[in-house]
């Protein structure tokens, strides 16, 4: 029975040993030699109240339209504001100059024109006035230069146009009367009304006026403000004498009032609204309305520049 005993308690003592191990095993983890795979991420919730947009397909872009590259579209180069300021400053210069250089041959015609003019009153020539430098007028100016003691080189300057219209006018203007005379008589119509189209010591108009004053002194003029102009020869306001025409710009264009130079900065005329008097040309209403100046007679002297 002993033996029974202590058989059974060493079986039993065997038994306990045995699974140990695998009690051990059983409690740890299983661990595989494959690979895990990673956990799959859920994708939020949608709201209701946030709808997924459907997302447009791209859109093919043709190869001929197709945007070039940033790097090789080039932005036009900007002018810097003194460069432009420059070549605006040179374009209106330019302008300017071609506005300069018409008027200076516009002008050189006309007054080669008027040389042209002298020329045949003078008996220098017979060609007819054209404006233009002609082999005759260049002739012409050669034998008036000579004559006069000027430099005989056929060319229209300075010297040779004061002295042509000068000569001209000693021959076609008024000789004889004084610019005191004229005066004088222009002050004695003093008061006289003015009248439209007036001719007479009952009524007179600027030209008419001015007419009729040089008539008593036996001096010719036309009729008319603008034709009056057209006689004897231009000059200044520091030029200005005794018996010279002066004229203004007041109803119409042009030379539209016409009076007698009487000394002082002072002239006679037949005023719209006063009728004859002495007014002065310092005014501000004729000072505005200034047209020119002529000289009708020889008397008071060739005009130096």
């Amino acid at each position: 029975m002993k033996m029974k005993k202590k058989l059974a308690s060493v079986l039993t003592v065997i038994m306990l040993a045995c699974s140990l191990p695998w009690q051990a095993q059983a409690a740890a983890p299983i661990v595989s030699n494959k690979p895990h795979k990673a956990p799959v991420a859920t994708p939020p919730a949608v709201s209701e109240a946030q709808p997924v947009r459907a997302v447009p397909e791209p859109v093919a872009v043709k190869a001929d339209t197709a945007a070039k590259p940033a790097a090789e579209v080039k932005a036009p180069k900007q002018a810097k504001p003194e460069k432009k300021a420059k070549k605006t400053a040179k374009k209106k210069s330019k302008k300017t100059k071609e506005k300069q250089s018409k008027v200076q041959v516009q002008q050189s015609n006309w007054r080669l024109k008027v040389a042209q003019q002298k020329l045949q009153v003078l008996g220098f020539s017979d060609e007819r006035p054209s404006g233009r430098m002609t082999e005759a007028t260049s002739t012409a100016l050669k034998s008036f230069q000579k004559q006069h003691k000027l430099k005989a080189d056929g060319e229209l300057n300075d010297a040779t146009y004061h002295k042509l219209t000068w000569e001209a006018f000693a021959k076609e203007g008024i000789p004889k009367v004084k610019g005191k005379e004229i005066v004088s008589r222009a002050a004695k119509y003093k008061g006289v009304p003015y009248v439209f189209g007036g001719t007479t010591t009952k009524g007179f108009d600027c030209s008419g006026y001015v007419q009729y004053v040089f008539k008593d002194c036996k001096a010719k003029l036309p009729r008319l403000a603008d034709e009056q102009a057209l006689q004897g020869i231009f000059v200044t306001q520091k030029q200005l004498r005794p018996g010279d025409l002066v004229f203004f710009t007041t109803y119409a264009a042009g030379a539209s009032h016409v009076g007698i130079y009487a000394g002082d900065g002072q002239f006679w005329s037949a005023s719209s609204s006063k009728g004859v008097m002495l007014s002065s040309l310092k005014d501000d209403y004729w000072k505005q309305r200034y047209y020119g100046a002529r000289r009708v007679l020889i008397t008071n002297g060739e005009v130096y520049k």
